[in-house]
């Protein structure tokens, strides 16, 4: 068994792998860290290259958040180590070392590490999540939504998940701090939607523009 330092230093590493920037990068696309919300995420990365290989990034990005918190558990260690590793390689997944300490929001990364740390907790989250993203169209709240929920059932029903009570809530405080410029521009009304334009919203700009490289 890896010292803790090593199995942290590691997941850090794992999640700072800028798979939204290398992908943009491959496809001749602009750097995402530096264009739209600078987020190399699968939401601004869906927007540059469309929702296909938004997609790609999202799965290769709840991937990095379930190894994080899988290989720790699978190699005999605590879900305490568990939960630090799937902290490290989300704060990794949000500043890169790769990418010049940049990266994404980090709410895919962490629902990867969610659900292999609190399957049900964080299903109960991802049903809110949706639920707040088909009303609102916009992906900023929705995430925030369902990341809160995931941290207070976390230290509601602790019998939900295999990590310590804790680990929902820093994961909740992570991804919050992420989005503070979604959340000025929610403050503004000027947060673009995923897709659509609410009704009788004149101020909707950028979710109707096609994608940069098809």
């Amino acid at each position: 068994m890896m010292p803790l330092l090593l199995w942290v230093a590691a997941a850090w590493i794992l999640g700072g792998l800028p798979s939204g920037l290398w992908l943009a990068r491959l496809k001749g696309a602009p750097d995402p860290t530096s264009t739209g919300s600078g987020s190399s995420g699968a939401t601004n990365v869906g927007r540059l290259l469309g929702w296909r290989w938004g997609l790609v990034v999202l799965l290769l990005d709840v991937g990095k958040g379930m190894a994080a918190a899988a290989l720790p558990l699978a190699a005999g260690g605590s879900p305490t180590l568990a939960a630090l590793c799937a902290v490290a390689a989300v704060v990794g997944h949000c500043a890169s070392p790769l990418a010049g300490f940049r990266g994404g929001k980090g709410v895919a990364t962490s629902a990867g590490a969610a659900l292999v740390l609190g399957t049900q907790t964080a299903v109960v989250a991802f049903l809110a999540m949706v639920t707040v993203l088909l009303l609102g169209r916009r992906m900023a709240p929705a995430s925030l939504t369902g990341m809160w929920i995931f941290g207070i059932l976390a230290v509601t029903f602790p019998a939900w998940q295999r990590a310590p009570w804790w680990f929902g809530l820093v994961m909740a405080v992570v991804v919050t701090l992420t989005h503070r410029q979604n959340l000025d521009r929610l403050r503004r009304g000027v947060e673009p939607t995923l897709w659509g334009a609410p009704a009788g919203d004149p101020r909707w700009r950028h979710s109707h523009e096609e994608p940069l490289v098809k």
